[in-house]
C-alpha cells in the first residue's frame, strides 16, 4: 500500500452550532491526485480549510505524512510544503504579477527548488507578458494562472486547488486541467475541489464526494465510472 501524505480522520468542524462536517475522512497518497466534489454548501471549503486549521475541527485528526498537524497553526501547517490556491484566488491589490511570484518563491523544506520562477514562466507564458501589471488588473484565467504559480514555486509536496476551474472560459479551463496534470507528473500530490467530473475522472486517482458535510462516495476512478448515475445525482440534487 502507498504511505498516505494527507489524511484526515473524524473530522467534525462547525461554525457556531452549526455542524458543517460530519466524521469527514479519507486519505491521499504521495504522488497521487484526489477530487473532492460536491454541490454547493455540502461542506467542500470547510474541508480544506479545516485541513489547513483556517477554521480548527472541534473533532478528529489531521496528518500529514505521518505526523498529527491538528494542533499546528495554519502558517507552520503551510511550512510542512502544503500550498493552497484558494476560490477567488486571493490576490495582492497593491503587487505586480513579478512580485507575487518573487514574494512566494522559496525552496522545500528539503531544500530542493523544482519550481523556480523561470519554470513558472515557462509553464505560463501569457504571465510573462504581464510581469509589471498588478495581478488584480488581469483576467480571471491569469489570476489563476499565478495563483498556482505562486503556489508551484513555494515547492509543495501538496497542492490544494479550491474551484480549480470555476468561472474560466473553455480554452482557459482546458489550460488549468493541463498544468494540473503537469504539476501530479512533477511528483506533487494534489487534491483539486472542482464540478467537472470528466476531466477530474481522467485526472484523479481517487473521489470523494460529499453531500451534507458526509463523504457519500469514496473511491478510484473505475469505482465512479460503476457509481456515475448515483454521484451524478448527488450532484445535481
Amino acid at each position: 500500500m502507498s504511505t498516505a501524505l494527507l489524511e484526515i480522520r473524524n473530522v467534525n468542524t462547525l461554525y457556531g452550532r452549526s455542524h458543517i462536517l460530519h466524521d469527514v475522512s479519507f486519505r491521499l497518497d504521495k504522488g497521487h491526485s484526489m477530487s473532492l466534489m460536491g454541490r454547493n454548501g455540502m461542506g467542500k471549503t470547510t474541508t480544506l480549510k479545516s485541513i489547513l486549521g483556517i477554521v480548527p475541527p472541534r473533532s478528529g485528526h489531521v496528518y500529514f505524512d505521518g505526523e498529527d498537524i491538528s494542533k499546528l497553526p495554519t502558517w507552520k501547517r503551510m511550512r510542512r510544503d502544503i500550498a493552497y490556491v484558494p476560490e477567488g484566488r486571493g490576490m495582492f491589490h497593491n503587487l505586480t504579477v513579478k512580485e507575487h511570484l518573487q514574494m512566494a518563491a522559496r525552496p522545500g523544506s528539503d531544500g530542493q527548488v523544482g519550481w523556480d520562477y523561470d519554470r513558472v514562466l515557462e509553464t505560463f507564458p501569457r504571465l510573462k507578458e504581464r510581469l509589471s501589471n498588478l495581478g488584480t488588473e488581469m483576467s480571471g484565467g491569469e489570476q489563476q494562472m499565478l495563483a498556482i504559480g505562486r503556489a508551484l514555486v513555494t515547492n509543495p509536496r501538496l497542492m490544494i486547488l479550491d474551484e480549480a476551474t470555476e468561472g474560466l472560459a473553455p480554452l482557459i479551463r482546458q489550460d488549468i486541467w493541463n498544468v494540473i496534470a503537469t504539476i501530479r507528473e512533477s511528483g506533487i500530490s494534489t487534491l483539486v475541489v472542482d464540478k467537472n467530473i470528466k476531466a477530474l475522472k481522467k485526472l484523479c486517482d481517487r473521489h470523494v464526494v460529499l453531500v451534507k458535510g458526509q463523504v457519500h462516495f469514496d473511491g478510484s476512478s473505475a469505482e465512479l465510472d460503476d457509481n456515475l448515475e448515483k454521484i451524478e445525482t448527488a450532484l445535481s440534487v
